[in-house]
């Protein structure tokens, strides 16, 4: 989360903040109010995906025990092979779109987005044709090929709602954003609780979101108002225009989802069913988590967008502060997940799973740095560095096949989760040299990193040695780590305001 430069905390113009979002001749990102709308929306964010993560979490404890393992392998691998061509569809045209609906003319805007829709409907139905063969190719079971096209139809749709959802983005209406995307959540997770207490096989769960993504959708469509009521547009001279501009940026985006989603597929192409079972399981809990940091983060993203065009000091301040802080959270979640990660597996999958528990232990090293790579990446999208981008998620994925073939191969699971920690530390350190090398004001201070970490072991060894049930060593750990922090005094005084402030003065 991010803000502007303070604003002195004026209660007045918080109150008629509040105002600005219906306001048709104000642009809240052009007022003082945009940092502290920003800050209150990553809240909310965090608030709804939690929320919808334990009810993902306990939906996921009923089916992986419906299921089994060898099952539950199944479901994991085509949920990644969908999830990889989701994100590819994308080609990072919604980022794009993100920042020039902040940046441009409403009515350009919308053009932007209508071609925006048009592009990743095509994108996504080729991607899922393509994965429907991929899985013919390597002999994957019928009922797995069948399931891809059906999760695939489900993904079609989830695409649409999430081009028609950028007007209420940029308007930074996040509270409706985090209750749509919710729906979404705890739609899927009753269905699937459903469906296992009834009995079904395999195959019905690869249709979960079909019937809960179609009326999101077309509630989105009547909260957003008149931009959010898109028909996609056909206009292929635009897509060409749109896709070579950004042609950089897409293929880092088709590398990173490539580079983090394909470890799931290798270890089923590498190992056994065993060792896909207990990566799949360890890697859907890292997986959910890994959608927090850019769900933080793209809340920032329009304010960062229209201040990298107008105002460099307001720029390099919001871009530190939200590093700062994503390192601060990337720290405790990653403390959290390694002190309870035998209890999170425990939660989901039951026993029998204890390598597991191990793989997960590596996994949680990994949250460091996709933290900073959500903060970065954002960052260096809104200065237009999108080559620098393509090079560092191209690294990243020569990272994970180097070190996945052998290592897999060898390990199983385990080396799979240690390939795929090596690729993202490697991709935060790349991301963070190409932002700062030239611009050093903006580079994360050393110090902070070093007092943030030793923040993290401390309450981790405080808490670890009590020998503690894992959920409350955890808890413990997380207590300790913030105890920790405040004594430091690192965390932003933006988020100490928004944390604290309003509290105090109710």
């Amino acid at each position: 989360m991010v803000s502007t430069l303070p604003v002195d905390g004026d209660p007045a113009l918080a109150d008629s903040s509040e105002n600005l979002h219906e306001d048709p001749h104000v642009d809240i990102l052009d007022t003082s109010a945009a940092g502290a709308s920003v800050i209150r929306g990553g809240m909310l964010r965090i608030g709804g995906y939690l929320l919808g993560a334990l009810v993902t979490v306990a939906s996921s404890a009923v089916v992986i025990r419906h299921l089994g393992l060898i099952d539950t392998g199944h479901f994991l691998t085509v949920t990644a092979l969908v999830t990889i061509v989701a994100t590819v569809s994308d080609l990072g045209l919604t980022g794009f779109a993100v920042r020039e609906y902040s940046t441009g003319a409403r009515a350009e805007g919308r053009g932007v987005l209508r071609n925006l829709l048009g592009i990743r409907i095509v994108l996504a139905c080729g991607g899922l044709a393509l994965a429907v063969l991929f899985g013919v190719l390597v002999g994957y079971p019928n009922v797995m090929v069948l399931g891809t096209l059906i999760m695939g139809c489900g993904m079609v749709f989830l695409v649409v709602q999430d081009g028609v959802a950028i007007p209420l983005q940029v308007r930074l209406r996040f509270g409706w954003v985090a209750g749509l995307q919710l729906a979404i959540q705890v739609g899927v997770a009753i269905e699937a609780v459903l469906l296992a207490l009834s009995g079904a096989g395999l195959l019905p769960f690869f249709a979960l979101q079909l019937p809960i993504v179609i009326p999101v959708l077309l509630l989105t469509m009547v909260v957003g108002g008149h931009d959010s009521r898109l028909l996609p547009s056909l206009d292929t001279r635009e897509w060409q225009r749109m896709v070579n501009r950004i042609l950089p940026y897409s293929a880092a985006v088709v590398f990173s989802v490539v580079y983090f989603q394909i470890a799931q597929v290798m270890v089923s192409l590498l190992s056994n069913s065993k060792q896909t079972g207990y990566f799949g399981v360890s890697f859907r809990v890292l997986a959910a988590l890994t959608l927090l940091p850019p769900l933080i983060v793209s809340t920032a993203l329009p304010l960062l967008a229209r201040a990298a065009r107008d105002d460099s000091e307001r720029f390099d301040y919001a871009s530190r502060r939200l590093v700062e802080t994503m390192v601060l959270a990337g720290c405790g979640l990653a403390l959290a997940l390694f002190l309870g990660a035998p209890f999170a597996i425990r939660v989901i999958a039951g026993s029998g799973y204890e390598q597991s528990v191990e793989v997960l232990h590596i996994l949680a090293v990994a949250l460091l740095g996709t933290f900073v790579i959500a903060a970065r990446g954002y960052a260096l999208l809104s200065l237009d560095r999108l080559r620098a981008m393509l090079v560092c998620n191209a690294i990243a994925l020569v990272v994970v096949l180097a070190c996945g073939v052998p290592l897999i191969s060898a390990y199983g699971a385990k080396g799979a989760a240690i390939s795929m920690v090596a690729a993202e530390l490697t991709l935060a350190v790349c991301y963070e040299r190409a932002l700062s090398h030239q611009r050093p004001e903006l580079r994360l201070g050393p110090s902070f990193v070093l007092r943030a970490a030793a923040a993290a072991l401390l309450a981790g060894v405080l808490a670890g040695v009590l020998g503690l049930p894992s959920v409350l060593a955890a808890m413990l750990g997380v207590a300790l780590y913030f105890a920790a922090l405040l004594a430091l005094g690192i965390i932003p005084a933006e988020i100490r305001e928004a944390l604290f402030k309003r509290r105090l003065s109710v």
